[in-house]
């Protein structure tokens, strides 16, 4: 049976999201390594950013939402990495925002990179992105600008909003080529949810990833 290695910024398993990777992974063992994990609440809470760093969110692994700073997870996913690198075939990186600099001797596949360039593929002009937190909208325009030359971006948690808040906040976007739900939190339900109340084609990255993993991983 073909490995793959999950890395997570908060704290594994991912219970909240690896079952649906698996329907459609299929037959692969997957063995997951949070930055996360074995830390205290006191020691997460050290990791929260500070003025002038970059905002990432995630959960632990009793679902409390977490917010840390990039900076000072790069050194812990690396060492995910480090651990897994020679029990897998392959490794992902399960979040959307970017991580310069990580280093694997296997497949490494950085779920930020590839959501960007499938956006780029696909040619639009109007894109339409929900992030989990209000203050990451400037980090994320610019990023997504890259690929797109009209990014309306709005907030709302996977992890502490409602379906019913998505809805609100996907017809908002109505007026958009493109929706991109831009966190692993996000489900196939918000997927559902999201692509009805905005009329328009919505991008899952957990799925889209999978998607690509299979690819992969198959023999």
């Amino acid at each position: 049976m073909r490995r793959l290695g999950l890395i997570t910024i908060g704290q594994s398993p991912r219970v909240d999201a690896v079952p649906e990777l698996k329907e459609i992974l299929g037959d692969v063992e997957i063995v997951e390594c949070g930055a996360l994990d074995g830390l205290s609440r006191e020691q997460v809470a050290e990791l929260a950013p500070r003025e002038g760093e970059h905002l990432f969110v995630t959960r632990l692994r009793d679902g409390t939402e977490v917010k840390v700073a990039r900076e000072r997870i790069l050194p812990l996913l690396q060492r995910c990495i480090d651990e897994l690198e020679s029990r897998v075939d392959v490794m992902a990186i399960f979040c959307t925002g970017e991580l310069p600099g990580l280093r694997s001797s296997k497949p490494l596949v950085e779920l930020s990179e590839l959501l960007l360039r499938v956006v780029e593929a696909l040619k639009v002009r109007r894109l339409g992105v929900v992030i989990p937190d209000p203050r990451q909208v400037r980090m994320t325009e610019e990023r997504w600008l890259r690929v797109a030359p009209d990014v309306k971006v709005l907030s709302l948690s996977p992890y502490t909003g409602t379906l019913e808040e998505l809805d609100r906040v996907s017809r908002e976007l109505g007026d958009r080529d493109l929706v991109v739900l831009d966190c692993v939190g996000f489900s196939k339900e918000a997927k559902r949810v999201a692509a009805t109340a905005s009329g328009r084609p919505v991008i899952l990255p957990r799925t889209l990833l999978a998607r690509v993993l299979r690819e992969l991983l198959e023999v």
